[in-house]
């Protein structure tokens, strides 16, 4: 969510705060608007309290009594503080982490460290001196899904050697450390002083790859179609190709690509993008990924030098934004630093209805991928531990994101009709 200060009543609740937090506008008995309002101004009531102090989440929990779990309590409180209400540049004391001592495999040298340190979340978005809101990052953070019940885990590599230990389960006993190449570190993305171009993604777009890769827990990739036009590039399709994938890689099937390259020609279009998912973990790129971009840039060079091609990673578990939408990232790799991932914003295209291509387009993902796919994803299970919510409504939330709100009826519409019933009837195990 982009950071912004909105006007609000203590005693009502504007479409912004719906949108930000529609867990508790869905009709729950547990989570309804009147407890949260009862949350939001208790934490903005504890915020003038101890301004100009960072207010934690802890502290904002302090004698908020019969308002649900704390998990709920600690998004309202993100919500607040990236919407400007409160943390006002505020002054925040760093805690240490605790460091858990893991030991090493054998097959690590012995001249490389065996201490490790243990993060046990995923980075969040925090606030720090003055500078506005901003995901935590460690340098060489390898993310890893930890359990099958859907808790992620990260480990973090702070010597800077090219040889980075990751902890890997073995046969559902205790987690060892064994070696990993350093094409699957995860590497920030830096900010550009100015953008080499403009980029704007269409919603349908953004709808397809979101419903891609939420339908396994391996990996999904697939082409961007558009054009590129007056220092602008304009995203239009969305192309979902077949793919070998794993949870932590997939490489895309030659005739998918060829496929998909003819359809956009057919359409007037070119290959401008590409796109991946980390099921499990940040959309931050790897060293893998930035080869990758690397690759598809250099074969699309314009005669003036510019390689307009940019790299989409959608992330399912989400966490940076609004409850249950997914966090997208888009980045491009600039020739003068080869090594180093560059952050691209983006606008999104809305359209002024819902294409009905697009559902037709999706209705056939879901029929393919359920044909294809031998570890489908269960979308009746629980989004999280937690919470009652099923992965399949988090999924329905996150497309409905991407509408302007004079589409989100008849793209709810589109919803009941044709995506509820199929994806209930194949990818809900307890339908």
């Amino acid at each position: 969510m982009s950071e912004q200060k909105f006007e609000y009543a203590a005693e009502t609740v504007s479409d912004y705060e719906r949108q930000g937090c529609p867990e508790f506008f869905v009709g729950k008995a547990a989570k309804t608007p009147e407890r949260y309002m009862n949350i939001r101004n208790h934490i903005i009531g504890e915020w003038h309290k101890v301004q100009p102090q960072y207010l934690t989440k802890i502290r904002a929990r302090s004698g908020l009594r019969n308002c649900g779990d704390v998990n709920a309590i600690g998004r309202v409180h993100t919500f607040l503080e990236d919407s400007g209400l409160i943390n006002i540049d505020a002054v925040q004391t760093k805690r240490k982490r605790v460091a858990v001592r893991r030991q090493m495999d054998d097959t690590i040298n012995d001249d490389e460290s065996s201490d490790e340190i243990y993060y046990g979340n995923r980075p969040r978005r925090t606030r720090s001196n003055g500078d506005g809101g901003h995901v935590v990052e460690h340098s060489g953070v390898i993310v890893r899904r930890a359990h099958d019940d859907g808790e992620y885990r990260c480990s973090s590599d702070s010597s800077g050697d090219e040889k980075r230990g990751r902890r890997k389960r073995k046969n559902g006993g205790r987690w060892q450390w064994v070696n990993n190449t350093s094409e699957f570190r995860l590497v920030p993305c830096l900010t550009f002083a100015q953008q080499p171009y403009l980029l704007r993604i269409s919603a349908a777009s953004l709808a397809l790859m979101d419903l891609h890769a939420h339908l396994t827990h391996s990996e999904v990739i697939g082409l961007l179609g558009g054009r590129f036009q007056d220092g602008v590039i304009y995203v239009e399709i969305a192309f979902a190709c077949a793919g070998a994938g794993s949870a932590t890689e997939c490489e895309m099937d030659p005739a998918a690509e060829v496929a998909a390259r003819r359809l956009f020609s057919s359409r007037g279009l070119a290959a401008v993008g590409w796109f991946h998912s980390h099921p499990t973990f940040e959309p931050t790129p790897s060293v893998r990924d930035i080869a990758t971009q690397r690759a598809y840039q250099s074969l699309c060079r314009q005669p003036d030098g510019s390689e307009p091609f940019v790299g989409v990673i959608v992330s399912p578990p989400g966490g940076s934004g609004p409850y249950g939408v997914s966090d997208i990232s888009v980045f491009c790799v600039p020739r003068e630093s080869p090594e180093e991932p560059y952050a691209l914003p983006y606008e999104v295209d809305s359209a002024d209805s819902v294409p009905s291509a697009l559902v037709n387009d999706m209705e056939a993902l879901v029929k393919r991928q359920a044909a294809a796919l031998t570890q489908r994803a269960d979308l009746s299970r629980r989004f999280r531990r937690s919470e009652a919510m099923t992965a399949l409504e988090k999924l329905f939330i996150s497309l409905r994101s991407h509408w302007h709100e004079s589409v989100r009826q008849e793209w709810d519409d589109a919803v009941s009709l044709h995506l509820r019933p199929l994806l209930t009837g194949l990818f809900c195990k307890k339908s």
